[in-house]
């Protein structure tokens, strides 16, 4: 079954990255603007069809009611393996990957997956069960980065885990309650750095997997970030150590 992008970035973001699109869709009435434009010219270049339809027609398509008036229909997204992006950083000194535990909220998802995209990262790591997957919210709340870092679906995060300590990798597990902030904690280098479900947090195996744990520290009265904003704040507090 076709899954869906919707929105004007992140279509424009697909269709350059070459994913391959079924059909776009734009809405009848829609303004001219230089990223329709560009969706219009890519997709003709890709022969990708493109209709003309009734707004009522993509809203039902949209996920969020917030498509822009620009809708594509795509083949399911293709995962990659945690095989394949170890063999991809092999010999460089930094790499970032990025694992979710258990995050159910796929706009969460889309949003991690943006900012590790942005950091520079090589890929966003989540379980197959009990966890958000990539679809239209996530390719939405992504901007188009779903088009280009690799996302891992993996049967078991502690094989995972095992398989990027043997990569060398140090793994960082984020934790409001850690004693090392991340002003102090070694995030440089190659880092796979944990982030649990809002709530549940970090598993208790994967806790016991991690080398050591990370907090963020805050000045105002909530405890805590989300684990989307909590994951751009790691992400490039381990951007900066290397500048």
């Amino acid at each position: 079954m076709a899954e869906v992008i919707e929105g004007r970035n992140a279509v424009v973001e697909a269709l350059r990255a070459g994913v391959r699109l079924s059909r776009v869709l734009i809405a009848d009435g829609t303004r001219p603007h230089p990223s329709i434009d560009e969706i219009r010219a890519r997709a003709a270049e890709t022969g990708t069809p493109v209709e003309q339809r009734r707004k009522d027609d993509l809203a039902r398509y949209s996920a969020r009611g917030a498509h822009q008036g620009v809708v594509a229909l795509v083949e399911p997204f293709a995962y990659a393996e945690i095989g394949g992006v170890i063999a991809g950083v092999s010999g460089r000194p930094r790499a970032l990957v990025v694992i979710l535990d258990h995050v159910t909220d796929p706009g969460n998802l889309g949003a991690v997956i943006r900012s590790v995209e942005v950091a520079g990262g090589s890929a966003v790591v989540v379980p197959k069960d009990r966890s958000a997957t990539v679809g239209p919210v996530a390719h939405k709340t992504s901007a188009g980065a779903t088009a280009h870092l690799p996302v891992v679906r993996v049967t078991n995060i502690g094989q995972a885990l095992d398989a990027l300590k043997a990569a060398d990798f140090w793994v960082a597990g984020a934790d409001e309650r850690a004693s090392d902030d991340l002003w102090h904690a070694p995030l440089d280098g190659r880092l796979a750095l944990v982030l649990g479900a809002e709530g549940s947090g970090l598993g208790r195996l994967t806790r016991e997997r991690c080398d050591f744990l990370v907090s963020v520290p805050v000045a105002g009265r909530v405890s805590s970030l989300n684990v989307a904003q909590a994951a751009s704040v790691l992400a490039f507090e381990w951007v900066r150590r290397g500048q």
